[in-house]
């Protein structure tokens, strides 16, 4: 038994208080401290071919906060893509994925970068979402030329075998799209296009996270917004140089990551991380400066 004060603190109720200090301790430790901090934006190399940048993002009723972006030169030596694949072990049980964290994901894959992916759903549903829990996608992706399945709603931003990115502004994928696409993920509509935003585009702000490209210049721009409307994290990206762009899952799934060895820019999540999700869409890169090129 502990006595604090003029209180007493059962063993029970002391075990109790250390869980609940750990939980709070890793909560605060997983979200982005962006929240008390404000961001320098001056865009700069992290790795080689990839340049990281923010904004802070004047408040209107479509949005505040900080956006993060990522331009990836996806002809730049050493880049190469990852969505996340098919898990054998969820598909013994009729599933697809396994949920999983991002900062986790960044580690074990290598990765230099990483966003969310696509929306999906999950089982159980009566509690909050945890790593390891079986996972089925809502739109189509695509791994190393496999194909999660086919949805009829989806959007496909694919990339070819010599990374040439492709996305029509139409669904669902084309049987000969899918048969070259070597990576692929869906989004929700593409809002973006030619340099011009859909109309349509919605102005209420939330959590996001969006994928673009300039196809002809072989460019390819990420980025999550902590509170921002569609149209304005589109404008963004079409500012910074995207003709072309989608929105992925938002709200509590968006997240961004940076791996190990980027340059001035410390390991971990930028945004988000506290939400385990089904996929991932990332990027490796040679570190700069590397001797090896590794």
């Amino acid at each position: 038994m502990q006595v604090i004060g003029a209180a007493v603190i059962t063993p029970s109720r002391y075990r109790h208080a250390k869980l609940a200090l750990a939980f709070v301790l890793a909560f605060f430790g997983s979200v982005d401290c962006a929240y008390w901090k404000r961001c320098t934006p001056q865009p700069r190399a992290i790795f080689s071919g990839i340049s990281y940048g923010c904004e802070n993002l004047e408040p209107t009723e479509q949005g505040h906060g900080i956006l993060h972006w990522v331009r990836v030169e996806l002809g730049a030596p050493g880049i190469e893509l990852y969505v996340t694949p098919l898990d054998p072990s969820a598909i013994e049980h009729g599933f697809q994925y396994r949920l999983r964290w991002i900062d986790d994901v960044v580690r074990n894959e290598r990765l230099a970068v990483a966003i969310n992916g696509s929306l999906f759903t999950s089982n159980p549903t009566w509690r909050p979402r945890l790593p390891g829990d079986l996972a089925k996608g809502v739109e189509t992706v695509v791994s190393d030329h496999v194909a999660s399945h086919l949805w009829e709603h989806t959007y496909l931003l694919w990339f070819d075998d010599n990374l040439n990115a492709h996305l029509r502004p139409s669904k669902p994928p084309k049987p000969e799209e899918l048969r070259l696409a070597k990576w692929g993920i869906g989004g929700q509509g593409v809002g973006l296009q030619a340099g011009k935003i859909w109309s349509g585009v919605d102005r209420k702000p939330d959590s996001r996270t969006a994928i673009g490209i300039d196809a002809e210049r072989k460019l390819l721009f990420l980025a999550v917004a902590e509170w921002a409307s569609p149209r304005l994290v589109l404008e963004q990206l079409a500012k910074l140089g995207a003709r072309d762009a989608m929105l992925l899952d938002g709200g509590g799934s968006s997240a961004i990551a940076v791996g190990e060895g980027g340059q001035d820019l410390a390991r971990g999540a930028l945004f988000g991380g506290w939400r385990p999700v089904a996929t991932f869409f990332g990027v490796r890169a040679r570190r700069l400066n590397s001797p090896s090129g590794g």
